[in-house]
Protein backbone atom coordinates (compact mmCIF):
# COMPACT_ATOMS: atom_id res chain seq x y z
CA UNK A 1 0.00 0.00 0.00
CA UNK A 2 1.18 3.34 -1.36
CA UNK A 3 0.78 5.72 1.99
CA UNK A 4 1.91 9.15 0.73
CA UNK A 5 1.11 10.58 4.66
CA UNK A 6 4.11 8.69 5.24
CA UNK A 7 6.32 11.22 4.07
CA UNK A 8 4.75 14.27 6.34
CA UNK A 9 7.43 14.51 8.29
CA UNK A 10 9.97 15.31 5.73
CA UNK A 11 6.64 17.53 4.44
CA UNK A 12 6.99 19.62 7.60
CA UNK A 13 10.55 19.23 8.21
CA UNK A 14 11.50 21.12 4.78
CA UNK A 15 8.42 23.60 5.32
CA UNK A 16 9.41 25.12 8.03
CA UNK A 17 12.80 26.02 6.46
CA UNK A 18 11.29 27.99 3.81
CA UNK A 19 11.46 32.02 3.84
CA UNK A 20 8.22 33.74 3.31
CA UNK A 21 7.47 37.36 2.34
CA UNK A 22 7.39 40.07 4.28
CA UNK A 23 4.19 41.65 3.61
CA UNK A 24 3.72 44.12 6.57
CA UNK A 25 0.92 44.59 9.47
CA UNK A 26 -2.58 43.35 8.29
CA UNK A 27 -5.86 44.62 9.89
CA UNK A 28 -7.99 41.82 7.79
CA UNK A 29 -7.07 38.59 6.27
CA UNK A 30 -9.15 36.97 3.74
CA UNK A 31 -8.14 33.12 2.60
CA UNK A 32 -9.43 32.52 -0.99
CA UNK A 33 -9.43 28.39 -1.77
CA UNK A 34 -11.46 25.49 -2.33
CA UNK A 35 -11.02 21.63 -1.86
CA UNK A 36 -8.14 20.39 -0.68
CA UNK A 37 -6.37 23.84 -0.87
CA UNK A 38 -9.22 25.12 0.60
CA UNK A 39 -9.36 23.43 4.36
CA UNK A 40 -6.00 24.83 5.19
CA UNK A 41 -7.93 28.12 5.39
CA UNK A 42 -10.85 26.24 7.79
CA UNK A 43 -8.34 24.92 10.18
CA UNK A 44 -6.25 28.64 10.43
CA UNK A 45 -9.77 29.16 12.57
CA UNK A 46 -8.62 26.78 15.68
CA UNK A 47 -6.01 29.51 16.11
CA UNK A 48 -8.52 32.08 17.11
CA UNK A 49 -6.50 34.35 15.23
CA UNK A 50 -6.58 38.13 16.86
CA UNK A 51 -7.39 39.23 13.43
CA UNK A 52 -10.96 39.64 11.46
CA UNK A 53 -10.62 36.68 9.13
CA UNK A 54 -12.65 34.85 6.23
CA UNK A 55 -12.48 32.39 4.63
CA UNK A 56 -14.16 31.86 1.03
CA UNK A 57 -14.12 28.65 -0.48
CA UNK A 58 -16.07 29.55 -4.16
CA UNK A 59 -15.79 33.05 -6.38
CA UNK A 60 -17.61 34.40 -4.95
CA UNK A 61 -15.80 37.23 -1.93
CA UNK A 62 -16.21 40.05 0.13
CA UNK A 63 -12.76 41.98 0.72
CA UNK A 64 -11.63 45.54 0.87
CA UNK A 65 -8.76 47.49 0.19
CA UNK A 66 -7.69 46.68 3.85
CA UNK A 67 -7.80 42.98 3.30
CA UNK A 68 -4.67 40.99 2.90
CA UNK A 69 -5.42 38.00 0.84
CA UNK A 70 -3.58 34.69 0.97
CA UNK A 71 -4.60 32.59 -2.50
CA UNK A 72 -4.15 28.69 -2.14
CA UNK A 73 -4.41 26.92 -5.51
CA UNK A 74 -2.40 23.58 -5.79
CA UNK A 75 -2.82 23.50 -9.60
CA UNK A 76 -2.78 27.05 -10.05
CA UNK A 77 -5.69 26.66 -12.49
CA UNK A 78 -8.56 27.14 -10.11
CA UNK A 79 -10.93 28.71 -11.88
CA UNK A 80 -12.77 29.68 -8.68
CA UNK A 81 -9.42 31.43 -7.07
CA UNK A 82 -8.70 32.77 -10.34
CA UNK A 83 -12.42 34.27 -10.47
CA UNK A 84 -11.96 35.21 -6.55
CA UNK A 85 -8.81 36.86 -7.10
CA UNK A 86 -9.80 39.06 -10.17
CA UNK A 87 -13.06 40.15 -8.12
CA UNK A 88 -10.64 40.82 -4.92
CA UNK A 89 -8.66 43.43 -7.24
CA UNK A 90 -11.63 45.01 -8.32
CA UNK A 91 -12.85 46.11 -4.80
CA UNK A 92 -9.55 47.16 -3.81
CA UNK A 93 -6.87 44.39 -2.90
CA UNK A 94 -3.21 45.75 -3.35
CA UNK A 95 -1.71 42.94 -0.60
CA UNK A 96 -1.75 39.35 -1.78
CA UNK A 97 -0.13 36.29 -1.35
CA UNK A 98 0.11 33.46 -3.44
CA UNK A 99 0.38 29.67 -2.38
CA UNK A 100 0.64 27.42 -5.60
CA UNK A 101 2.41 24.83 -7.92
CA UNK A 102 2.48 26.87 -10.70
CA UNK A 103 -0.62 27.36 -13.63
CA UNK A 104 -2.59 30.22 -14.61
CA UNK A 105 -2.26 31.59 -10.75
CA UNK A 106 1.56 31.79 -10.96
CA UNK A 107 1.64 33.81 -14.11
CA UNK A 108 -0.75 36.09 -12.45
CA UNK A 109 1.21 36.62 -9.63
CA UNK A 110 4.36 37.36 -11.84
CA UNK A 111 2.55 39.59 -13.92
CA UNK A 112 0.95 41.58 -11.08
CA UNK A 113 4.24 41.05 -8.55
CA UNK A 114 2.77 39.30 -5.93
CA UNK A 115 4.87 37.45 -3.76
CA UNK A 116 4.94 33.33 -4.30
CA UNK A 117 5.55 30.26 -2.17
CA UNK A 118 5.72 27.37 -4.27
CA UNK A 119 4.62 23.72 -3.55
CA UNK A 120 6.51 20.20 -4.38
CA UNK A 121 4.71 19.41 -7.97
CA UNK A 122 3.44 15.71 -9.09
CA UNK A 123 1.10 15.07 -6.04
CA UNK A 124 -2.38 15.24 -5.06
CA UNK A 125 -3.35 18.98 -3.37
CA UNK A 126 -4.49 16.77 -0.17
CA UNK A 127 -0.98 15.52 0.12
CA UNK A 128 0.35 18.65 0.69
CA UNK A 129 -1.32 19.90 3.76
CA UNK A 130 2.35 20.22 5.25
CA UNK A 131 3.49 22.72 3.35
CA UNK A 132 0.49 24.79 2.97
CA UNK A 133 -0.27 25.32 6.03
CA UNK A 134 3.30 25.72 7.69
CA UNK A 135 3.30 28.43 5.47
CA UNK A 136 0.25 29.85 6.41
CA UNK A 137 1.22 29.98 9.76
CA UNK A 138 4.64 31.49 8.89
CA UNK A 139 2.89 33.90 6.86
CA UNK A 140 0.48 34.94 10.07
CA UNK A 141 4.06 35.10 12.26
CA UNK A 142 5.41 37.70 9.63
CA UNK A 143 2.06 40.20 9.31
CA UNK A 144 0.86 39.61 13.35
CA UNK A 145 3.82 39.54 14.84
CA UNK A 146 5.60 35.52 15.57
CA UNK A 147 2.88 34.20 17.96
CA UNK A 148 2.93 30.55 16.48
CA UNK A 149 5.84 28.18 16.74
CA UNK A 150 5.51 26.42 13.48
CA UNK A 151 7.99 23.61 14.88
CA UNK A 152 5.19 22.53 16.54
CA UNK A 153 3.51 21.29 13.68
CA UNK A 154 6.49 18.27 13.17
CA UNK A 155 6.31 17.75 16.40
CA UNK A 156 2.56 16.65 16.55
CA UNK A 157 2.91 14.65 13.41
CA UNK A 158 6.13 12.74 15.12
CA UNK A 159 4.93 12.38 18.36
CA UNK A 160 2.33 10.83 17.48
CA UNK A 161 3.17 8.43 14.15
CA UNK A 162 2.75 5.40 16.70
CA UNK A 163 -0.44 5.82 17.92
CA UNK A 164 -2.00 7.12 14.41
CA UNK A 165 -0.59 4.05 12.81
CA UNK A 166 -2.84 1.59 15.29
CA UNK A 167 -5.94 3.86 15.50
CA UNK A 168 -6.48 4.52 11.71
CA UNK A 169 -6.58 0.63 10.96
CA UNK A 170 -9.47 0.53 13.95
CA UNK A 171 -11.12 3.12 12.24
CA UNK A 172 -11.09 2.08 8.90
CA UNK A 173 -12.21 -1.60 10.12
CA UNK A 174 -15.24 0.40 11.71
CA UNK A 175 -15.98 2.49 8.83
CA UNK A 176 -16.03 -0.46 6.14
CA UNK A 177 -19.73 -1.54 5.40
CA UNK A 178 -20.93 1.86 6.79
CA UNK A 179 -21.35 5.40 6.16
CA UNK A 180 -19.50 7.32 8.58
CA UNK A 181 -20.79 10.58 9.80
CA UNK A 182 -17.94 12.92 11.76
CA UNK A 183 -19.59 15.42 14.32
CA UNK A 184 -17.65 17.91 16.20
CA UNK A 185 -17.75 21.82 17.95
CA UNK A 186 -14.88 23.08 18.37
CA UNK A 187 -13.24 21.05 16.12
CA UNK A 188 -15.30 21.00 13.14
CA UNK A 189 -12.47 21.75 10.43
CA UNK A 190 -11.40 18.46 11.65
CA UNK A 191 -14.43 16.32 11.42
CA UNK A 192 -14.59 18.20 7.43
CA UNK A 193 -11.26 17.13 6.60
CA UNK A 194 -11.97 13.19 8.07
CA UNK A 195 -15.29 13.73 5.50
CA UNK A 196 -13.23 14.79 2.57
CA UNK A 197 -10.15 12.27 3.47
CA UNK A 198 -12.29 9.42 3.03
CA UNK A 199 -14.16 10.68 -0.08
CA UNK A 200 -11.27 11.56 -2.14
CA UNK A 201 -8.61 8.69 -1.32
CA UNK A 202 -11.29 5.82 -0.58
CA UNK A 203 -13.99 7.01 -3.01
CA UNK A 204 -16.65 6.15 0.01
CA UNK A 205 -19.35 8.16 0.80
CA UNK A 206 -18.87 10.14 4.35
CA UNK A 207 -20.42 13.03 5.96
CA UNK A 208 -19.65 15.57 8.95
CA UNK A 209 -21.95 17.44 10.70
CA UNK A 210 -21.24 20.54 14.02
CA UNK A 211 -22.53 19.80 17.41
CA UNK A 212 -24.73 20.80 19.18
CA UNK A 213 -26.61 21.97 16.26
CA UNK A 214 -27.21 17.82 14.79
CA UNK A 215 -28.50 17.17 18.64
CA UNK A 216 -31.48 19.49 17.65
CA UNK A 217 -32.67 17.80 14.39
CA UNK A 218 -29.66 14.85 12.86
CA UNK A 219 -29.76 13.07 15.74
CA UNK A 220 -32.83 11.17 14.93
CA UNK A 221 -31.57 9.26 12.67
CA UNK A 222 -30.19 7.21 14.63
CA UNK A 223 -33.32 6.29 16.48
CA UNK A 224 -34.20 4.27 13.54
CA UNK A 225 -33.07 1.13 11.73
CA UNK A 226 -32.27 1.02 8.10
CA UNK A 227 -31.26 -1.27 5.70
CA UNK A 228 -27.95 0.57 5.69
CA UNK A 229 -25.89 1.62 8.54
CA UNK A 230 -24.67 4.93 9.93
CA UNK A 231 -21.27 5.16 11.84
CA UNK A 232 -21.34 8.10 14.17
CA UNK A 233 -17.70 9.57 15.06
CA UNK A 234 -17.66 12.08 17.28
CA UNK A 235 -14.17 14.68 17.94
CA UNK A 236 -15.27 15.97 21.15
CA UNK A 237 -14.13 19.45 22.83
CA UNK A 238 -16.46 19.84 25.80
CA UNK A 239 -19.09 18.08 27.89
CA UNK A 240 -21.94 18.01 25.25
CA UNK A 241 -19.82 16.25 22.93
CA UNK A 242 -19.38 13.53 25.09
CA UNK A 243 -22.99 12.83 25.95
CA UNK A 244 -24.25 13.06 22.33
CA UNK A 245 -21.35 10.34 21.33
CA UNK A 246 -23.05 7.98 24.14
CA UNK A 247 -26.21 8.52 23.19
CA UNK A 248 -26.18 7.59 19.84
CA UNK A 249 -23.09 5.25 20.18
CA UNK A 250 -20.22 6.97 18.09
CA UNK A 251 -16.90 5.90 18.34
CA UNK A 252 -15.07 8.69 20.45
CA UNK A 253 -11.58 10.06 18.52
CA UNK A 254 -9.79 11.90 21.16
CA UNK A 255 -7.33 14.45 20.20
CA UNK A 256 -3.84 13.40 20.87
CA UNK A 257 -2.78 17.21 22.22
CA UNK A 258 -4.35 20.38 23.42
CA UNK A 259 -1.55 22.42 21.40
CA UNK A 260 -3.61 23.76 18.48
CA UNK A 261 -0.75 23.76 15.88
CA UNK A 262 0.26 19.64 17.45
CA UNK A 263 -3.73 19.33 17.38
CA UNK A 264 -3.83 20.09 13.73
CA UNK A 265 -0.83 18.39 12.41
CA UNK A 266 -1.43 15.01 13.84
CA UNK A 267 -5.19 15.12 13.68
CA UNK A 268 -4.82 15.34 9.44
CA UNK A 269 -2.64 13.02 9.90
CA UNK A 270 -4.58 10.46 11.57
CA UNK A 271 -7.34 11.34 8.82
CA UNK A 272 -5.00 10.91 6.05
CA UNK A 273 -3.67 7.56 7.55
CA UNK A 274 -7.81 6.50 8.05
CA UNK A 275 -8.34 7.19 4.17
CA UNK A 276 -6.34 5.45 2.66
CA UNK A 277 -6.17 2.48 5.41
CA UNK A 278 -9.80 2.28 4.00
CA UNK A 279 -8.83 2.46 0.27
CA UNK A 280 -7.03 -0.45 0.98
CA UNK A 281 -9.60 -2.53 2.59
CA UNK A 282 -11.86 -1.45 -0.22
CA UNK A 283 -9.03 -2.17 -3.23
CA UNK A 284 -9.25 1.37 -4.66
CA UNK A 285 -6.31 3.83 -5.21
CA UNK A 286 -6.28 6.64 -2.85
CA UNK A 287 -4.26 8.89 -5.13
CA UNK A 288 -6.72 8.46 -8.26
CA UNK A 289 -9.31 10.36 -9.28
CA UNK A 290 -11.89 9.87 -11.50
CA UNK A 291 -14.92 12.98 -11.54
CA UNK A 292 -12.85 15.90 -9.89
CA UNK A 293 -11.16 16.27 -12.74
CA UNK A 294 -13.95 16.69 -15.19
CA UNK A 295 -15.96 19.07 -13.25
CA UNK A 296 -12.74 21.71 -13.09
CA UNK A 297 -13.40 21.49 -16.78
CA UNK A 298 -17.06 22.16 -16.68
CA UNK A 299 -16.89 25.02 -13.63
CA UNK A 300 -13.93 26.35 -15.86
CA UNK A 301 -16.06 26.50 -19.34
CA UNK A 302 -19.12 28.52 -16.78
CA UNK A 303 -17.27 30.76 -15.21
CA UNK A 304 -14.83 31.07 -18.27
CA UNK A 305 -16.05 34.85 -19.42
CA UNK A 306 -15.45 36.14 -15.56
CA UNK A 307 -11.60 35.86 -16.30
CA UNK A 308 -11.52 37.83 -19.08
Amino acid sequence: MNNPYEKWVDFFSEAIKAEVPEIGKSEKIAYFGIGGSGIPGEALKLLNLPVHYEIFRGYKVRVDEKTTVFAVSYSGNTTETLVALKEAERLGVRKIVIITGGGKILELAKSKGYPVLLLPNGLQTRYVFPFIFTYLVKLLNVTLGKIYNEVELLEGVKESLGKVDGLSSQLASKIKDKIPVFYASGLLPIAERFKQEVNENAKYPAFFSQLPEANHNEIELYSEAYPFKFQPIVIPSDAVDEKTAELIGAVIVRPFYSSPLKLISSMFLLAGFTSVRLADLLGVKPEELRLIPKIREMTYKVLESELK
